[in-house]
């Protein structure tokens, strides 16, 4: 399930009235990781913690990928997220 959404890193989608951008799939944390659009061309960049620069990052949000009622299926965040899709 989580090896599709692989596929869509840097792809663009609306979700809660701003344009995202999916930049990390997390399979052990069962977590997608999306940035703002703005933020992504902006490229901050984000240290790690040794504080080497390690990516660019502007804020973030971390949605649940599955949905805690049903592990089989996505969580209702990333089904929101997805229906936004954007065209490239």
């Amino acid at each position: 399930m989580h090896q599709q959404l692989t596929r869509l890193i840097g792809k663009r989608f609306r979700y809660r009235g701003q344009v995202w951008i999916i930049v990390e799939v997390m399979r052990e944390e069962d977590a997608l990781v999306i940035v703002p659009e703005q933020a992504a061309r902006e490229r901050h960049i984000q240290a790690d913690q040794y504080g080497n620069a390690t990516r660019r990052c502007g804020s973030c949000i971390t949605l649940p990928l599955s949905d805690p009622e049903d592990p089989d299926s996505y969580s209702p965040e990333v089904m929101e997220l997805l229906a936004g899709s954007l065209a490239e």
